[in-house]
């Protein structure tokens, strides 16, 4: 914080000292108790002046110290939070490459096109839809034993 030179008071006056040699001319080069009143006044508002400066650099220093470390206390937390997320984002991101690794294992076991298209043509060769169960040939016989041993009795 700058003050304006304008409220400054001048600075004191350099003084000669005392000069021995006669004692009129000691008198008149003696500077009055009034100018020298006026100087230590000067003085000490310059010197209130200062002091105040500084102690408003103090604070405004203190109130800067406490905000970085304010500012520090959040950013740490932050922090913390985005290293929690990342560990999480990591397991998450392992947990789905193994489930990868397993469908492509599974994948690999599975029938491929061509063997398909093969099993097909030996299903559609054979026609399956054609085949009878033992249990439909076992009643198929039952039937006509039954037709047989009917046409006997009445013929």
């Amino acid at each position: 914080m700058e003050v304006p030179q304008s409220t400054l008071p001048p600075p004191p006056k350099k003084h000669q000292g005392l000069k021995f040699g006669h004692p009129q001319q000691q008198q008149q080069e003696m500077p009055d108790a009034g100018s020298m009143n006026s100087d230590i006044n000067a003085l000490s508002r310059r010197l209130r002046l200062l002091e105040e400066g500084f102690t408003n650099l103090r604070r405004f220093f203190q109130v800067t110290e406490e905000n970085m470390i304010a500012k520090n206390k959040h950013f740490s937390a932050e922090i913390k939070t985005m290293s929690s997320d990342i560990i999480e984002t990591r397991k998450e991101i392992q947990e789905t490459r193994d489930k990868l690794m397993l469908v492509i294992r599974e994948l690999q076991t599975v029938a491929r096109k061509e063997e398909v298209k093969v099993l097909e043509k030996y299903i559609n060769l054979w026609n399956p839809i054609k085949f009878v169960t033992q249990n439909e040939v076992d009643q198929i016989i039952s039937e006509i034993l039954e037709k047989r041993n009917q046409a006997k009795k009445e013929g």
